[in-house]
């Protein structure tokens, strides 16, 4: 038997509402979990009180500096070495940096994972060259500064410090391999057969994440502005956080009725009355767009994005694609209303659900990682 821990921030893995970083993060954990050869447990770490680190990420030039490496690691190394552990997953980017003392420390004894829910650099060059408002010159450059570090960042601890990393995406997978990751695995979404009792109201359509979230932002208010130029008011409801987003996008598109953010048993009770699940992601932003999972195994009617559906395998069954907000909002206009076709698309998912990858498969592309 293998000992491992997890090493993650407590609200990565548990927290009262369920997010998409709370349900990659419970998957990883789960899987490993899986494996009769290792014995995992959990080792939490906070957010940096750092007054330094704080500056920076208050000013927008973080690189990978969330939490005080120096404080938290001779705790760290004592309790991997007191405990023989042999293994530490690390889990989400932002910690990559307990993996520099760890390596000094131990060597090749302990072998060391990145989990990665998708680089930093990623939705940062995203904002860069889809900025969500007009920005200064000196800030422009700055931020270029800032992409420049957090490449050079993630290469370094790919070559230097890290045994190996796994993907939530085909697309991450390859450039993992371009940053000069020594071995690198794809892990795809767990699908699941927790089909809801659908109750569909024609028409209606709705969306549910995290509004503060640059792609799901922009993505969403392309299909709403494609909507208003169409001159089309579907019944839309929205779900999410922070509150004065939804707030905002209710005001610009009056046809929206924005929800809030809802507990689990809320969320199943709104979304089993959709017609369709959108899912309307426009660019290939970092990690895998989790939403989809759990739609997917409630076995929602959907239409998605091809760069929606990034970190998914099946081999049964499809789901509606639309690769544009036009296309998007004819599928949904035309579809959205007619009973048979949401039915034939609630089939056509549950297909997709029941298809996915099973447990000893996800595991063993863990296993490939510490062998």
């Amino acid at each position: 038997m293998r000992k491992a821990i997890f090493l993650t921030h407590p609200h990565s893995l548990k927290s009262e509402i369920t997010g998409g970083v709370q349900l990659c993060s419970q998957e990883f954990f789960h899987v490993i979990q899986s494996i009769q050869e290792i014995n995992l447990e959990t080792y939490f770490v906070g957010y940096t009180r750092d007054i330094y680190q704080r500056t920076l990420l208050k000013a927008g030039m973080e690189n990978y500096s969330h939490f005080n490496i120096d404080k938290d690691k001779s705790a760290l190394l004592n309790f991997i070495g007191a405990q023989g552990i042999e293994i530490v997953f690390i889990n989400m980017a932002s910690l990559v940096r307990y993996a520099k003392p760890i390596r000094e420390k131990f060597g090749g004894k302990v072998k060391i994972v990145l989990l990665s829910h998708g680089n930093h650099s990623g939705d940062f060059l995203h904002l860069l060259s889809k900025p969500l408002g007009k920005k200064w010159i000196f800030r422009k450059w700055m931020d270029r500064f800032r992409l420049g570090n957090l490449i050079a960042t993630e290469s370094e601890f790919r070559v230097k410090w890290l045994d190996a990393v796994v993907a939530l995406s085909e697309t991450e997978k390859q450039i993992e391999n371009w940053y000069g990751a020594k071995r690198v695995s794809f892990l795809p979404r767990r699908l699941y057969s927790d089909f809801l009792d659908l109750k569909p109201v024609s028409g209606r359509i709705g969306f549910v994440g995290r509004l503060d979230h640059p792609p799901n932002l922009q993505g969403l208010t392309l299909l709403l502005e494609e909507f208003s130029r169409q001159g089309l008011k579907p019944e839309f409801r929205l779900v999410g956080a922070p509150p004065k987003f939804g707030a905002d996008i209710q005001r610009q598109f009056p046809f929206v009725n924005y929800l809030g953010e809802l507990s689990d048993k809320e969320l199943e009770n709104e979304i089993k009355t959709w017609a369709f699940f959108i899912n309307p992601v426009w660019w290939f932003s970092t990690g895998s767009s989790t939403k989809l999972a759990r739609a997917i195994s409630w076995g929602l009617p959907i239409i998605t994005s091809s760069a929606g559906m990034r970190g998914y395998e099946w081999k049964a069954g499809s789901l509606l694609v639309a690769d544009s907000p036009a296309s998007m909002a004819e599928e949904l206009i035309n579809q959205s209303s007619d009973p048979s076709k949401v039915n034939y698309w609630i089939e056509q998912t549950r297909l997709v659900a029941e298809s996915g990858l099973k447990e000893a498969d996800l595991a063993s592309r863990i296993q490939y990682t510490y062998q």
